[in-house]
Formats: structure tokens, C-alpha cells, sequence
């Protein structure tokens, strides 16, 4: 249905209260991101103590992921959301308090890390199930934009330098902050309409955790177009870990650049991705999912490769902007699509699944750029993530073959 002479109809109050609320939280999320690694590093000099912080933030996708997908479908998403962001505003609150008073400790940050992360894996997928159940299936695309560029804008373009300005001027008020952020987010999810998230399921016999967490997974593996399309994602993400791991090397170590340039770098990458994500929902619109998610990877493998020959940090930066841009606008066309090919009531499981293994891979990935570098040099990780993303986008393409949507 058209809203009339090149007006569009408003995504409604639901879906601005979720949006609201994520960007608030995500904003938060931001500051800690780039604030926890530099407390950790303050208070000690073992890389290993460091480096266990950013493990205890990974680890729950692998030991609790499965459980909180399934959780997720089992629960009302509304009140998880709004249970689950006060204690992790509690948790937060309580280490800026720690912080404050020098009483804090590493290992307080690996619980810290698992914990919050165990409140994103309840969070995160019960947001993306909620937005088909606020707008119409004809506004995914673009309700997803604004979705996918709230959390870019905030995790990558404002968190960061504004969770190392606040360490900077006094080290507990990041973490202060972020559990004010996770507080106050509450106010605007509370706006959400209880009609829009399904009751707790109580008929029938009960059933495990362990296997409805199962169902996600072989519901997944078993779809003839996620299914596929998942392992192009997982090439994908591989490649994605091979470049971006290294992307401070070849700031810093090829091309001379300093700690400012790479920032500045990440920077201009996040302001394309914002930019992509509204080109993605029109461009879906046009060309159909097909064309804009395989092609959308192309044309990020084409900047790797070119970024693996880049002879100035000037044409880097440039190609890291241009690398942004469809990085933006594949998100939310990707997300629209799970949303309408999954039911909702598994939509929790499946997305946790698809996420545990995309963010696994970064792991290998991360780890297979460094033997790759060690052997050739960090230009050729580049030109290797180049042709991994080209086989990516192969892969999705041959996968959205099988899709029988309309173009939106």
C-alpha cells in the first residue's frame, strides 16, 4: 500500500519506543567497549589478563547462546527486555562503584564481561523479533535500516571516542554511565505495546532447554534458503576477521599512520555503513535480496583487494569509506529476510544460532590472518579476504536462488 505522493507511512509508536530504547542502550554499549580493554589495561601489564577479558565477553555465545535463543522464544520478549536491562544497569552501576573507590580487580572484569554479554544474547534477539510484530511486512526493510544504523552510529561512530574521553577524565564514569544508559533505556521499551510480544508458552508438557535450542539449529540447517545462505555468511564473516584484525597494522606498520589515522579510519568506515543502511531497504526494493546482499559482498571484496594495494593512508581511508557502504546496506536487507522466512516463535533460536556461528568464525578468522601475515605479509591477508568475500557473495547468490519472495 502506498501512503500517498511520495510519502512514506510512519513505522508507529511500537517501533519507536524500540528504537528509542536500543539506541539509548547501544550507546552505552559503545562507551564500555572502548572503555573496558583500557581499565583492563590499567590494571595490569600480563597481555594474557588483558586479552581474558576480551574472552569472558565471547564466551558466553559458545556455553549460554543456545540457552538464551531459546529462552527468548519461550519468554514474553518485552518483560525479558525489561528485566534483563535493569540488572545489567546494576551490574554496570556496580563497577563504576567499584571502580571509584580502587577496589576493582581483573577478574571482576571477566565477570562483568560474561555477564553482560549474557544480558545481550537475551536482549539483542528478542529486539529482532519484535520488529515484525510492530510494522508491517512492506516497512522490514526500512524499519531494520533504522535499526541497523542506530547500532553503527553508536557502537562504532559515537562509543568510542566518547568511552575514551569519559575514562580519560575519570576512569569509573563510562561505567557509570553505561548502567544510567541500560536504566534509562528501560523507561522507553516500557513504551512497548504489551500486545507485540507473545505470552510465555505454559500449555502443553514441558520440554528442555537443551532441546528446543536444538530446534533452532536443525530448523536452520534444514531451510532450504537460510540454511545455505548462513554458510555464505559464515565465508563472509572469515573474511571480514582476516582483514579487520589487521587493519591496524597496516594503518600503523605499512603505511606509517598513527593512532589518530586509525581511528579516523574506523571512523569514516562507520559514517559509510550509516549511509548504507538506508541505501539497503530502496536498493532491496529495486533489485530484490538476491542482488543486493551477493552484490553488497562483492563490492566490499573489491575494496579489500584494492585495499591490500593501497599506497597512501589517504586511499585507504577511501577505501575503507566505499567498504563501509555496502557493509550497511547488506545489514538490514539480511536481517528483513530472516525475520520473514522464520516463524516468529523460532526467530529467537534461529538468530541466536546464526550468530554463534558468524561470531565464532572471527575467532579462526582473526587467528588464520596472523599465520597469513606472519608467511606473506599483512597485504596479502587483505587480498586473501578479497577472494574470500568473492566466493562469499558466489555462495549467497547461488542461495537466494532458491528465494520465492517478491522483491519487497
Amino acid at each position: 500500500m502506498m501512503a500517498g505522493m511520495g510519502t512514506q507511512r510512519s513505522l508507529g509508536s511500537g517501533f519507536r519506543a524500540l528504537l528509542g530504547g536500543s539506541l539509548v542502550s547501544n550507546l552505552g554499549d559503545g562507551i564500555r567497549l572502548a572503555a573496558l580493554p583500557l581499565l583492563a589495561d590499567s590494571l595490569t601489564s600480563s597481555p594474557f589478563l588483558v586479552a581474558s577479558v576480551t574472552a569472558a565477553q565471547y564466551l558466553p555465545w559458545l556455553v549460554f547462546a543456545p540457552a538464551g535463543g531459546a529462552l527468548v522464544d519461550r519468554w514474553n520478549r518485552r518483560r525479558t527486555i525489561l528485566v534483563t536491562q535493569v540488572w545489567r544497569g546494576i551490574v554496570m552501576g556496580g563497577l563504576g562503584a567499584l571502580v571509584w573507590s580502587s577496589m576493582v580487580e581483573i577478574w571482576v572484569l571477566c565477570v562483568v564481561a560474561f555477564a553482560i554479554t549474557v544480558g545481550e544474547i537475551l536482549v539483542d534477539p528478542s529486539t529482532v523479533a519484535l520488529v515484525p510484530t510492530l510494522v508491517d511486512d512492506d516497512q522490514l526493510d526500512r524499519a531494520n535500516g533504522r535499526m541497523s544504523s542506530v547500532e553503527i552510529v553508536t557502537n562504532d561512530f559515537a562509543g568510542g571516542p566518547v568511552g575514551t574521553a569519559l575514562f580519560g577524565f575519570a576512569p569509573w564514569l563510562p561505567f557509570l554511565f553505561d548502567g544510567a544508559t541500560y536504566l534509562g533505556s528501560v523507561v522507553l521499551f516500557g513504551k512497548l505495546p504489551r500486545s507485540a510480544s507473545p505470552a510465555e508458552r505454559r500449555d502443553g508438557p514441558a520440554r528442555s532447554l537443551k532441546r528446543e535450542a536444538g530446534e533452532g539449529f536443525r530448523w536452520l540447517r534444514r531451510h532450504r534458503v537460510l540454511g545455505p545462505l548462513t554458510l555464505g555468511q559464515i565465508v563472509y564473516f572469515f573474511g571480514v576477521a582476516t582483514s579487520l584484525s589487521l587493519l591496524v597494522v597496516l594503518v600503523k606498520g605499512e603505511l606509517d599512520g598513527s593512532n589518530s589515522a586509525f581511528g579516523i579510519i574506523l571512523a569514516v568506515a562507520a559514517a559509510g555503513a550509516v549511509l548504507g543502511t538506508f541505501a539497503g531497504p530502496p536498493l532491496a526494493t529495486r533489485l530484490g535480496p538476491r542482488a543486493t546482499l551477493s552484490g553488497s559482498v562483492a563490492a566490499q571484496a573489491l575494496t579489500l583487494c584494492l585495499a591490500s594495494a593501497a599506497p597512501t593512508l589517504l586511499a585507504l581511508g577511501a577505501l575503507w569509506f566505499l567498504n563501509g557502504i555496502p557493509a550497511g546496506t547488506a545489514r538490514p536487507v539480511s536481517r528483513s529476510l530472516q525475520q520473514r522466512l522464520t516463524p516468529n516463535e523460532m526467530l529467537g533460536r534461529v538468530n541466536v544460532t546464526t550468530r554463534i556461528f558468524t561470531r565464532g568464525v572471527i575467532v579462526f578468522g582473526a587467528l588464520f590472518a596472523g599465520v597469513l601475515a606472519t608467511v606473506g605479509g599483512v597485504r596479502v591477508s587483505f587480498a586473501f579476504a578479497g577472494g574470500t568475500q568473492f566466493a562469499a557473495a558466489a555462495m549467497m547468490w547461488a542461495a537466494l536462488g532458491r528465494l520465492s519472495l517478491p522483491k519487497n
